[in-house]
């Protein structure tokens, strides 16, 4: 296969705009496909998981391919809800075009400059396509203007509809200036008709600009129409291409996946319009031996290299490493270096995605998207290249999951089951996160948004055989002193009927400053306590400091002085000791002003000029406080520092609060006392839980 002869291209969209729709029109309309499946009754080829078809979205990136004009091309099916828009960010970084959809009755949504600003940071080529022109109050020309005017973009329609509303029935080619019907025909290519005599005015008049945003791309092309001379189709072509290509503007085409309308021609447009490898140029990465940077080109004869940015996951087959070849001819049974991991990989097949299923292929060239079988070492985000001639790509940073959950299983001995379960997982989805507080021993699991969250529980319940019920996890206080408390005395004396236990400890507790943990202070003097007996009396304060006498959190933060006690040369031991400190640790806390420490966490919420007041106020009902605010590419950023108490769930306040249009991210900060009212709250309820 020529390089030249190879496009792919992530399909892009707002949830319900029907891109999934579209990528099985154009499948249908080039054969790939024998029918046209719908993602709502579980029939689509790229919308295949049941975690899909029951919420009627796309969860993870599709992949299939096409044949057009004896152009291969690769679709990309990427996620547009705001739960999985990390998922669309990695597929967009292996690819070297975009196609985004819009509703056209529906064009700007919450989410759209999320969408777009993804598509624009990643500088590719990029078509439009307006979808369900069949739909009531859809209009072609209003909703490119409205997409525009929101983003201040330079749209240029390529074809104009043939009808409005339920009598939309086919396209005026504004480029070939041929017009389509495709009433009764529902394999997407249509019939040619005439221009229709009401329409040949308005046909001219976004023909002129057409040909005017195509002349400007070229200074050749631009002298010629200033001088009043036609263009040719192909100087047209040309032209329009190169802006394309320059990012210069978007052209805009439309049509019903629905119905099939005018696919035939939107995949004319790919294959004119679209980049080949070649036209991408060479691809940039960094030797990881010199740390210099490195370019391929995209060519057949280039080492091999490519851009691991999906992995796939099955309990029964085993692992698909999707792979973005950037430079040379990839060959089955051959092996790879991955410069990630510093690990050579042996494979034996490659396979191109058909939706769920995978076709054997001998061998794969620059610009071709395909998956290995089995690899033991490579996960999302690695390179895998040739070892004699190795380069690293850079990949999208993977977001920390803001909204997170305590993992309850319902059958007990299930726990190392969910934690394998969650290990495959995550290596399917990189933006989940899997961690153990280590204070309150709880399994959490931190995900972008509630849907995600239930899409992966239903997922491990489906592969993996496991389920398991969520809470809101644990918040980890801790416990300290504010005042000091000297003398503080325990004694610790049982008789039996053998030998007894006694000893008796004398402590000094005072408070040190926030982060310095624990002191201890042997300054003991005589012989009251044999030395022997100290690391018992330490030990025991570290058990201590495990749960405090208030509320059972960790202590921190204090100093203790052990200058004196008293022994019995019978009944005194270790484990006599160590009970003894750690009833006097907990005496002299509670005789030394104890309070409760929360958590204190730092967001940067990113949120429009018209939710800032809301946000503040929400964030001072909530305890927090705004350390500062500035804006940012149309938004405001503010920051905050606010108890994690409080902020559990935000993402769903915060979606509501901004319509969807808001984000976060959060960090640990430090720990702050709780105030009295609270803290008193805290420990009735750990007591009674406790009882």
């Amino acid at each position: 296969m020529e390089v030249s002869k190879i496009r792919n291209l992530a399909l892009v969209a707002q949830s319900g705009s029907g891109k999934t729709s579209l990528g099985e029109a154009m499948l249908f309309t080039a054969k790939s496909i024998d029918r046209i499946g719908r993602v709502d009754d579980g029939t689509s080829a790229l919308d295949y998981e049941p975690e899909e078809t029951k919420r009627h979205i796309s969860i993870s990136t599709g992949f299939h391919h096409l044949a057009w004009e004896k152009v291969k091309v690769y679709l990309l099916d990427t996620p547009g809800d705001d739960n999985f828009l990390p998922e669309t960010r990695m597929a967009i970084s292996a690819v070297d075009n975009i196609l985004i959809v819009l509703d056209a009755v529906d064009p700007v949504k919450p989410q759209t400059h999320k969408i777009w600003s993804m598509v624009s940071e990643s500088g590719l080529p990029v078509i439009m396509w307006i979808n369900k022109l069949d739909k009531e109050r859809a209009d072609f020309i209003r909703a490119m203007e409205a997409f525009r005017d929101a983003l201040d973009l330079r749209l240029v329609p390529v074809c104009l509809p043939i009808g409005k509303e339920d009598g939309f029935r086919g396209i005026v080619d504004l480029v070939r200036m041929k017009a389509y019907d495709f009433t009764g025909d529902s394999g997407g290519r249509g019939k040619q008709i005439d221009i229709p005599s009401d329409m040949v005015d308005v046909v001219e008049e976004w023909r002129n600009n057409l040909i005017e945003y195509a002349a400007e791309s070229n200074d050749e092309l631009l002298e010629k129409f200033l001088e009043g001379i036609d263009l040719s189709y192909e100087e047209i072509v040309a032209g329009l291409k190169q802006g394309i290509m320059s990012g210069g503007f978007i052209p805009v085409a439309c049509g019903s996946a629905l119905n099939n309308i005018a696919t035939g021609s939107l995949l004319d447009l790919v294959v004119e319009f679209m980049a080949s490898p070649d036209d991408r140029g060479p691809a940039v990465g960094i030797n990881p031996e010199t740390d210099s940077e490195e370019t391929r080109d995209p060519s057949p004869d280039a080492p091999v290299s490519g851009l691991v940015f999906k992995t796939l996951t099955d309990p029964y087959s085993g692992r698909l490493t999707i792979l973005r070849v950037f430079s040379g001819t990839l060959r089955s049974d051959s092996s790879l270096y991955n410069p990630n991991k510093d690990k050579n990989e042996r494979f034996q097949k490659i396979f191109v995605m058909e939706g769920k299923s995978q076709k054997p292929v001998d061998e794969a060239v620059p610009g071709e998207i395909i998956a290995i079988a089995k690899l033991k070492e490579t996960t999302t985000g690695d390179t895998l290249c040739e070892a004699e001639n190795p380069i690293k790509y850079p990949f999208s940073e993977i977001p920390q999951g803001v909204l997170t959950y305590a993992l309850k299983p319902r059958s007990r001995g299930d726990e190392e089951k969910i934690t394998q379960a969650l290990q495959r997982l995550q290596e399917e989805d990189p933006t989940l996160t899997v961690t153990r507080d280590s204070q309150t021993n709880e399994l959490l699991v931190s995900g972008n948004g509630q849907i995600h969250i239930d899409a992966t529980m239903d997922k491990m319940e489906r592969k993996f055989g496991v389920k398991v019920d969520l809470t809101l996890p644990k918040i980890p206080y801790r416990e300290t002193i504010k005042a000091t408390k000297k003398g503080v005395i325990y004694r610790h004396k049982k008789q039996t009927g053998g030998a007894g236990q006694f000893a008796e400890v004398h402590f000094d507790i005072s408070p040190l400053p926030q982060g310095q943990g624990f002191e201890f202070e042997e300054a003991l003097v005589g012989m009251n306590v044999p030395r022997n007996f100290v690391p018992a009396v330490e030990k025991g304060l570290h058990e201590a400091l495990q749960s405090g006498p208030l509320a059972g959190h960790p202590v921190v933060d204090v100093k203790v002085r052990f200058y004196d006690g008293k022994s019995h040369e019978v009944d005194s031991s270790e484990m006599a000791f160590k009970i003894a400190a750690i009833q006097c640790f907990k005496k002299g806390v509670l005789e030394a002003k104890p309070t409760l420490l929360e958590p204190i966490v730092k967001m940067i919420i990113t949120v429009p000029d018209d939710a800032v007041g809301d946000i503040i106020g929400d964030m001072n009902s909530r305890r927090g406080k705004v350390m500062g605010m500035e804006p940012e590419d149309g938004m405001q950023v503010i920051e905050a520092l606010v108890p994690l108490a409080e902020v559990q769930r935000y993402l769903l306040d915060l979606n509501s609060m901004t319509a969807g249009r808001g984000s976060y991210v959060v960090e640990e900060s430090h720990f702050e006392e709780v105030p009295p009212k609270l803290a008193e709250k805290i420990v009735a309820e750990a007591r009674a839980d406790k009882e």
